[in-house]
């Protein structure tokens, strides 16, 4: 499957799965706006991640166990929005498991640089959500959730359309 077919795809999953959440299983709260924010960049970034990474990725199992991972945290974290402290879990686990996949295809294909920012990159995601995590236990659930929803949406600005980090070369 080409790349960008798979991003879409994927992509187009992820929507429906965060808008049947939202409809028929968010409940109602302070931060749910905070999470809808954040999954939707999460999806558009996902988007160019994959069409730009899945083109370069060797075809392994290790690449495939780490991809149906990450589906599968994706499609969790949609059906946790509303819910503050699972939600930030989950946001943590996406990028706790990205890492890897990307550290995986280090000294296997040439784009070394390219993904060493990625893999930095998911290490700041990492710390991220280790904070709101750590502010959502101590019971600022609404700040953390918008601090998340913020700085993510402005670091995505930043590397999609500043600095893109989804290109080869």
């Amino acid at each position: 499957m080409k790349s960008s077919t798979k991003a879409w795809l994927v992509a187009l999953a992820f929507s429906i799965v965060g808008v049947t959440s939202l409809l028929f299983n968010a409940p109602s709260s302070t931060y749910l706006i905070s999470h809808i924010l954040f999954y939707t960049v999460l999806t558009l970034n996902s988007f160019f991640s994959i069409r730009l990474f899945s083109a370069i990725q060797p075809h392994t199992t290790s690449q495939t166990v780490v991809d149906v991972l990450l589906f599968v945290i994706y499609i969790l974290l949609a059906f946790s929005i509303g819910r503050a402290t699972l939600f930030a879990f989950l946001a943590l686990c996406v990028f706790v498991a990205a890492t890897p996949k990307y550290a995986l295809m280090l000294n296997v294909v040439r784009e070394g640089s390219l993904l060493k920012r990625k893999i930095l990159i998911d290490c700041s995601g990492i710390a991220l959500c280790t904070i709101v995590l750590g502010g959502t236990f101590l019971g600022y659930e609404s700040i953390s959730a918008w601090f998340l929803a913020g700085i993510f949406t402005l670091a995505n600005v930043y590397f999609l359309f500043i600095r893109p980090m989804y290109r080869l070369g």
